[in-house]
C-alpha cells in the first residue's frame, strides 16, 4: 500500500509533465507558423527584418553610458575579437576620409590598440595642436579629462626625428565605447581635421581604411606616394597569455601583410609592451613569412643580453598611459622598430 502511494504522485506528475510539453510543443508550432508567415511578409515588403537588427556593428550603437558621470571613462578591458560581432566591419562615413581630415594628401600615422587615445592626443596635441597647454583636469562637452598630459610633461618631445610635418593621425580601438570616448576629446583639443579615432576590429578593416585614405589622394600626390603609410605604432595589447586565446592578437601574419602593402621604403613600425613573451609574439609575425621579406629589424639600441634584450629607448619620446603607470613602478618595457625595405609588394 505504502508503495504504491508513494509512485502515484511521480505518475501524476509525469502525466501532468507529458500534458504540459504535448501543449507547449503544439503552441510553439503554431507560434512558428505564424512567425514565418509574418517574417515572409516582412521580407516580401523589403523592411527590416529583427534578425537583420542583431547584425549591426558594435561600433554603431549608441553608447549608452552618461558623458557627465565619473564611471564615463571607465570601460571594460578585454574583449573576444574573434566572436562573432567583432568579426563585422564597422561603418564609414561615406566620404571617409574626407569627412574626417582636412587634407588627405598628407602622410599617416596609424596607432593600432589606441585605447582612450591618450597618446595620441598627447603626440597631435605637442605637435600641432592650439590648446596644447591646457593640462587641467576638466570637463569639457560632458566628457571628463584625465592626468595622463600631467604625468607626460616630463618627457621629451623626439617626433620630429622620425615623423614628417604636417601629417594626419588616426587610431584604431576594438572596444565600441573606449573609441566613442577617444572620438569625443578630439574637438576638445581643438585637434578635428588632423586626428580621428574609428572603432573597428583591426584585423577586419584595416585594409578597407587604407586602401580608402591612400584611394582618396589627388592623382599627382598619389603618383608621389604622399598619403603613404608613414609610422604605425602597436603598443601595449592585450596579451592574451591563455594558450587557448593566442589567435586573439591583435598582430597576425594577415596585419603584417596588409602594412608591408600600403607601406613605403623607409617607413616605421615601431612595437612595445611590458610583456616581453608578448613583444616578442608580435616580433615573430615581423621577422617570418611576408614579414621576414618586406621588413627589416633596426637593432639599435638593442642588446644580446636577456636582461638588456629589447632595451631600447621610445623613439618618440611622448609615452603611453600604460607606459607611464609602467615606468612608476620601475619596471622594464620590451621594444624593438622595423622599417619597410624597397622589396616591392606583391599581392
Amino acid at each position: 500500500m505504502l508503495a504504491r502511494l508513494r509512485s502515484a504522485p511521480a505518475f501524476t506528475t509525469q502525466s501532468r509533465n507529458t500534458r504540459y510539453f504535448t501543449t507547449m510543443r503544439q503552441q510553439s508550432t503554431t507560434t512558428d507558423d505564424t512567425t514565418t508567415e509574418q517574417s515572409t511578409t516582412t521580407s516580401d515588403d523589403n523592411t527590416t527584418t529583427e534578425e537583420d537588427d542583431r547584425y549591426i556593428p558594435p561600433w554603431s550603437l549608441p553608447h549608452l553610458k552618461d558623458q557627465s558621470s565619473k564611471a564615463y571613462s571607465r570601460f571594460r578591458q578585454h574583449v573576444n575579437p574573434l566572436s562573432r560581432r567583432y568579426q563585422m566591419a564597422t561603418d564609414l562615413p561615406k566620404q571617409w576620409p574626407q569627412s574626417d581630415f582636412n587634407n588627405v594628401n598628407l602622410p599617416l600615422y596609424l596607432d593600432i590598440g589606441c585605447g582612450k587615445g591618450g597618446f595620441l592626443l598627447e603626440l597631435v596635441g605637442r605637435r600641432h595642436g592650439s590648446n596644447k597647454n591646457n593640462h587641467n583636469n576638466e570637463t569639457f562637452n560632458g566628457v571628463r579629462d584625465d592626468s595622463y598630459m600631467n604625468n607626460t610633461k616630463t618627457f621629451e618631445d623626439t617626433t620630429n626625428d622620425w615623423l614628417p610635418d604636417p601629417m594626419n593621425y588616426l587610431g584604431l580601438e576594438i572596444r565600441p565605447g573606449v573609441s566613442q570616448y577617444a572620438q569625443a576629446r578630439v574637438e576638445k583639443r581643438g585637434l578635428g581635421g588632423i586626428l580621428s579615432f574609428v572603432g573597428c576590429n583591426a584585423n577586419v578593416d584595416l585594409d578597407r581604411l587604407l586602401s580608402l585614405y591612400q584611394g582618396s589622394a589627388t592623382k599627382d600626390e598619389l603618383e608621389n606616394n604622399n598619403n603613404r603609410l608613414a609610422f604605425v605604432s602597436i603598443q601595449f595589447p592585450d596579451p592574451h597569455f591563455k594558450k587557448a586565446h593566442s589567435k586573439r592578437r591583435v598582430v597576425t601574419p594577415e596585419l603584417v601583410t596588409t602594412l608591408a602593402k600600403y607601406q613605403e621604403e623607409g617607413d616605421v613600425i615601431f612595437l612595445q609592451s611590458d610583456i616581453k613573451d608578448a613583444l616578442e609574439a608580435m616580433r615573430e609575425k615581423f621577422v617570418e613569412d611576408d614579414g621576414k621579406v618586406y621588413f627589416d629589424e633596426c637593432l639599435d639600441g638593442n642588446t644580446s643580453g636577456d636582461e638588456e634584450e629589447y632595451q631600447m629607448s621610445n623613439p618618440l619620446g611622448i609615452p603611453t598611459e600604460r607606459e607611464v603607470s609602467v615606468l612608476k613602478k620601475g619596471l622594464p618595457i620590451y621594444r624593438t622598430l622595423f622599417k619597410r625595405n624597397g622589396v616591392t609588394f606583391e599581392a
